[in-house]
C-alpha cells in the first residue's frame, strides 16, 4: 500500500469511529442524566450544561487526535515491516475502537455509581 492508501484506509474508518462514539456518547449522557435525576434535588443539574458541552467538544478533539496516532504508527512501522505494520494497524484499529467505546461510556458508569451511592432526598 502507498502512503496515501494507508491514510485513506484510516480516514474512511474515522467516519465509522466517530459515528459509533457519537451514538455511545449520547446514550451514555442520557443514561447518566436519567440515573442522577433520581437522586439530585429538583431544579439542580447533574452536570452544568456548559461544562458538559465543553467536555464533549474537548473529548471529541482528543479522541480524534488519538485516532490519528494509529495512522502515524502504521506509517512509521512500515519502514521496517510493511506486512507486519498492516496487520498491527488492523488490530490497533479494533483495540482502539473498543477502548474508545469503553471510555465514551464513562458518564453512564459514573451515573450508575452515583445513583447506587446516593439516596433520593
Amino acid at each position: 500500500m502507498t502512503t496515501w492508501e494507508i491514510i485513506r484506509w484510516w480516514e474512511l474508518r474515522r467516519i465509522l469511529y466517530n459515528l459509533i462514539l457519537f451514538t455511545i456518547g449520547v446514550a451514555s449522557i442520557i443514561g447518566m442524566e436519567l440515573l442522577m435525576d433520581k437522586v439530585i434535588p429538583v431544579g439542580e443539574d447533574a452536570v452544568e450544561p456548559f461544562a458538559m458541552a465543553l467536555g464533549v467538544v474537548v473529548y471529541g478533539i482528543m479522541a480524534n487526535l488519538c485516532y490519528t496516532l494509529g495512522c502515524v504508527v502504521e506509517l512509521i512501522g512500515r519502514r521496517k515491516d510493511e506486512v507486519g505494520a498492516r496487520l498491527r494497524a488492523k488490530k490497533l484499529f479494533l483495540v482502539g475502537l473498543w477502548l474508545s467505546c469503553l471510555l465514551t461510556s464513562a458518564p453512564l458508569w459514573f451515573g450508575l455509581i452515583f445513583r447506587l451511592t446516593h439516596r433520593a432526598s
